[in-house]
């Protein structure tokens, strides 16, 4: 058992959040136990109760935790200029994060947003609205350029469906590709990352020279 330290109730708080997002990224809302998060965290369950009221409680405090990273990732990601060139980098950042094992808490948030996605998908439902929220109008003005510069050709994809499915390789990539002794893919880190973009940009219909001179630039 942890040995109990008496810390700042602001910061007993955010040592309960921490360990509930692990367990609840790890086991899902429904088979984590209340017992579980109080030992991992130092406490008694009746003091953790004092934070957080209930079970229920405390998975909306995660989630909200989540959605704050969310934010943090969008700041850090959000294309700076509107053009085939920004998109394809971004992308490799994106993917990059997505596969870094040392991205702990970016791995919590893809599993609680994995999870939702096989549950009642209300959780899920929100990040997605956010990030198209956030993110559309500079991605729209993205495309549009990168089309018109000739770099995008054939058939239109929505804005919408095209972040969502990014968004989608990311989510089960992160799953699969953290953990090198378990992953089913081939090739590095790097391969991979480099895949992933190939295969979302070919999908929204850049042409092999953009997508190659954008990742040399």
């Amino acid at each position: 058992m942890n040995k109990r330290i008496r810390l700042p109730a602001h910061e007993r708080r955010a040592v309960i959040l921490g360990k509930a997002r692990a367990i609840f990224a790890q086991s899902g809302y429904e088979a984590a136990r209340t017992q579980d998060i109080a030992r991992e965290s130092g406490v008694s369950e009746a003091l953790m109760y004092r934070h957080f009221p209930s079970k229920e409680v405390l998975y909306r405090a995660v989630l909200r935790d989540v959605i704050r990273d969310q934010d943090a990732s969008y700041d850090k990601l959000a294309l700076q200029e509107f053009n085939g060139r920004a998109l394809i980098r971004n992308l490799h950042a994106y993917f990059s994060i997505v596969v870094d094992p040392a991205e702990v808490r970016i791995r919590e948030g893809f599993r609680l947003l994995l999870a939702s996605l096989v549950g009642d998908t209300g959780f899920a439902t929100l990040v997605y609205r956010r990030a198209n929220r956030l993110m559309q109008h500079r991605i729209t003005a993205a495309m549009q350029q990168a089309r018109a510069a000739g770099e995008i050709v054939g058939r239109e994809i929505s804005v919408r469906n095209t972040s969502l499915f990014t968004e989608h390789v990311g989510t089960v990539l992160n799953v699969l590709a953290t953990k090198a002794e378990r992953s089913p893919y081939e090739g590095s880190t790097e391969d991979l990352v480099r895949d992933a973009v190939w295969f979302c940009c070919r999908a929204v219909g850049f042409t092999d020279e953009a997508i190659e001179r954008h990742l040399q630039d």
